[in-house]
């Protein structure tokens, strides 16, 4: 009896644990660089916009990762090999960048088809906040 109530408190727990990684994963980050003056003065990142070359946006990126793990509490445990990250470029145009080498100049990595204009954010921003407003009245 004892041994099937710990059995059950074990699975338990490890789904409990597996879900709470999973959400934690999930959550992700997004380093909007219009907001945060700490990554507009950067001197690749104040001229990056979506249709720049593939090489300007990853040194961009790479740059602005580099900032990030800098001023947070656990630098070398922020943005592993595998982590996934937003960026909104100073236009407003955004895109999703993967981190492949945090050691290297060029270690991010843009997700193919993930780049977003500023006017496909502004449209997709004002239908968000429209929608919103509806489902208020509601």
């Amino acid at each position: 009896m004892k041994e099937s109530r710990f059995l059950h408190k074990v699975k338990f727990y490890f789904w409990a644990l597996l879900f709470a990684c999973y959400s934690v994963a999930a959550a992700g980050v997004m380093i909007d660089v219009l907001e945060n003056g700490d990554y507009a003065h950067l001197s690749q990142v104040a001229v990056t916009t979506v249709e720049s070359s593939p090489e300007v946006r990853m040194s961009s990126a790479a740059q602005i990762a580099a900032v990030f793990r800098a001023q947070s509490g656990a630098p070398f445990s922020t943005l592993p090999p595998g982590s996934t990250f937003k960026v909104v470029w100073p236009d407003g145009s955004s895109e999703y960048v993967t981190v492949v080498n945090p050691a290297a100049s060029d270690g991010v990595e843009p997700i193919p088809g993930s780049q977003r204009t500023a006017e496909q954010n502004r449209a997709e921003a004002a239908a968000k906040a429209a929608e919103a407003a509806l489902s208020a009245q509601r």
